[in-house]
C-alpha cells in the first residue's frame, strides 16, 4: 500500500540552513522565522482547550490559525529543493503542512474546535520529525523567555514544541526528567521506551553527539530492574554508539558510509537497529544536499528506503515507499533500479495484506506495472 505520510511537515518551524555550500536567501530566512513565529503566538491557546474554545476568543484563536497557515502558503517548493536538495522529505512536507493548517481553520470556522486542535498539534508533532531529520538551521529568533512548562501537555509533546523550535539541549532535559520520574515508580513501559526513542532521534538525528548519547545510555544500562528485553536492546545501542563514537571523523555524509553503517544492522532487527537506522538516514539527506548525479541519487534514494523499512516499525516515519520509487526514476533499467523494485512491491503487497491474504486495489497493481517497466524488469 501506498503509506500516507505522518504529517511530515517540519519546514514550517525552521528557519534558514548553517550550511557553507549553498547561499540561502534572506527572504526564505524570514519566512521561516515569521512562520515559527505565529506558531508561537498560537501556543498558549493551542494547548490550553478552554482558551481554545472560549467563544470571547473566537476571533483571537481564528485570526492567530489564519495567520499561521498565510506563513506557511509563502514557502514554496522551489526555495527547499534549493537549500535542502532533492528530497521528498522535504517536498511533501510543505504540501502537507499546508494541507494541515488549512483543514484546520475549516474547522474551526464551522465550530469544531477539538478537530482544528488535533490539525494543529500534528504539526507540531511533525517538526520534530522534520527538525530530527539532520542538524540544519538556527534556533528560532522568536522563541526567548517562552515558558514551556507552562502548557498544558505531556512531557513529550513538550519536547516535540521544544524541537519545533530547536531548543534541542531543552528538549532532552526535559525527556530526561520524565524518564527519571518513571524510573522512580518502576514503570518501564511503553512511555518509557517511546522517551527513550524520543531522546536518541534528538540527539543523534538533530544533534550528531554520539558521546553525549553513550554516555547517557550507559547511566539507563545500569538502572536497576529495567526489563531484561530493553536492557539487551540498550546493550545494542551502546555497542554501536561505541563504533559511532570512535570513528566520528571517518563519517562522511556519502552512500558508503552509510551503507557501513547499516551493515550493522544485519541480523539484527526492530528498534534494536534504531540507533544505526537514525545516523545513516541523517547522513544521507545531508548527501543530498549536495546535488549529486542522478546515479549517486539512485544509491541514496534505495538506502534511505532501506533505513525507513525499519524506522517505519518503530512508528517514527512513513517514506520508504517514495523512496524506493525515487530510486527507480534516477536510474531506470539499472541493477539498483530492479533492486528497488523488488523492496516496493514487498511495501505495496505487505500494506494491503491481512487475515484474507494480499487484496492489492487495481490501481497499485498498475502502478506497480509501471515501475516495473521503468526498472527493466
Amino acid at each position: 500500500m501506498k503509506k500516507l505520510f505522518l504529517f511530515i511537515a517540519a519546514l514550517a518551524l525552521i528557519s534558514c540552513a548553517d550550511n557553507s555550500k549553498k547561499e540561502v536567501s534572506p527572504s526564505w530566512a524570514g519566512k521561516m522565522q515569521k512562520t515559527a513565529q505565529s506558531f508561537q503566538e498560537l501556543l498558549p491557546y493551542l494547548y490550553n482547550e478552554e482558551k481554545f474554545s472560549a467563544k470571547e476568543n473566537s476571533k483571537i484563536v481564528e485570526a492567530k490559525i489564519q495567520n499561521y497557515a498565510k506563513n506557511i502558503h509563502k514557502i514554496t517548493g522551489p526555495q527547499a529543493k534549493a537549500l535542502l536538495g532533492d528530497d521528498p522529505y522535504i517536498q511533501e512536507s510543505i504540501g502537507s503542512l499546508s494541507e494541515l493548517t488549512d483543514r484546520s481553520l475549516a474547522s474551526f470556522r464551522r465550530g469544531d474546535r477539538k478537530n482544528s486542535r488535533i490539525l494543529l498539534k500534528a504539526t507540531t508533532h511533525t517538526c520534530f520529525k522534520c527538525h530530527t531529520r539532520q542538524n540544519v538551521g538556527p534556533q528560532s529568533v522568536y522563541w526567548k523567555n517562552f515558558d514551556v512548562d507552562s502548557l498544558q501537555t505531556s512531557s513529550i509533546e513538550k519536547a516535540n514544541i521544544l524541537v519545533s523550535m530547536r531548543q534541542y539541549e531543552l528538549a532532552k532535559l526535559h525527556l530526561k526528567e520524565y524518564l527519571s520520574e518513571l524510573e522512580a515508580k518502576g514503570k518501564f513501559n511503553i512511555s518509557y521506551e517511546n522517551a527513550l526513542h524520543y531522546y536518541l532521534m534528538v540527539s543523534l538525528r538533530g544533534q550528531s553527539h554520539f558521546k553525549e548519547t553513550l554516555d547517557f545510555i550507559r547511566a539507563k544500562i545500569l538502572v536497576i530492574k529495567t526489563p531484561t528485553e530493553l536492557h539487551y536492546t540498550l546493550k545494542h545501542w551502546q555497542k554501536d554508539l561505541n563504533f559511532l563514537t570512535k570513528n566520528k571523523e571517518k563519517l562522511k555524509a556519502n552512500p558508503a558510509t552509510a551503507q557501513k553503517i547499516l551493515a550493522r544492522s544485519k541480523n539484527k532487527y526492530g528498534e534494536r537497529n534504531l540507533v544505526n537506522n537514525l545516523v545513516a538516514s541523517s547522513l544521507l539527506h545531508q548527501y543530498l544536499m549536495s546535488n549529486p548525479a542522478a546515479k549517486e541519487k539512485a544509491v541514496t534514494y534505495s538506502l534511505l528506503g532501506q533505513a525507513y523499512d525499519q524506522l517505519i516499525l518503530e512508528g517514527f516515519w512513513d517514506l520508504p515507499e517514495v523512496y524506493y520509487e525515487m530510486c527507480i526514476n534516477f536510474a531506470p533499467k539499472s541493477k539498483i533500479a530492479k533492486h528497488c523494485f523488488r523492496k516496493l512491491k514487498d511495501n505495496v503487497t505487505i500494506g494491503y495484506s491481512g487475515s484474507r491474504g494480499s487484496m492489492v486495489p487495481s490501481q497499485e497493481y498498475e502502478r506497480l506495472e509501471m515501475f516495473r517497466k521503468k526498472a527493466g524488469l
